[in-house]
């Protein structure tokens, strides 16, 4: 009997200590949902992935479009960096984001201190702005080299205004 009851501690023992083991590897599933890019490099991607099926107008739309959101996003960090009150912000707040636009442009370089237009990218966004305009409003096509040009203009141009805002995010 006695070895009966050491079995049994026993096999109650095992039975304890594979049940603690057993919630030691047992690990939580934690289903996150998957971390998405902003929604301007969404746009900025759907306009490459448009460029890359030959669909040369709407790379080009979709690439200001993008462009015109991260402006948006810059005006929204500037205008709590440099402390712009409410009603401030809304005699500010723009009816376009284009920084090719003379207003919306001098807007952005009094907020953020930044000359967009001196940068070395500038040049080839002010044409792939102007080409945009131009296939919305008369019409116009867009070459496969339009596409490629205004998609690589684009992508600088995010790039530096997401600097931009990275620095006034950052300023106390």
């Amino acid at each position: 009997m006695r070895n009966q009851g050491r079995i049994h501690v026993s096999n109650t023992t095992a039975v304890h200590r594979a049940a603690q083991v057993a919630r030691r590897q047992r690990t939580t599933v934690i289903l996150r949902a998957p971390v998405l890019p902003p929604f301007h490099r969404q746009i900025l991607q759907t306009a490459d992935l448009y460029r890359s099926k030959g669909e040369n107008e709407i790379a080009v739309i979709m690439a200001q479009t993008a462009c015109e959101l991260v402006t948006e996003s810059a005006f929204d960090v500037l205008f709590r960096a440099v402390g712009v009150s409410a009603k401030d912000q809304e005699q500010l707040r723009q009816t376009t984001y284009n920084l090719g636009n003379k207003r919306t442009a001098a807007v952005y370089r009094l907020l953020a201190k930044d000359r967009v237009q001196g940068q070395p990218f500038w040049r080839d966004f002010k044409a792939h702005a102007d080409l945009r305009h131009a296939i919305v409003h008369k019409g116009a096509k867009a070459t496969a080299h339009d596409a490629d040009r205004s998609v690589s203009a684009a992508t600088d141009f995010i790039a530096h205004i997401e600097a931009v805002i990275a620095a006034a995010s950052a300023s106390p």
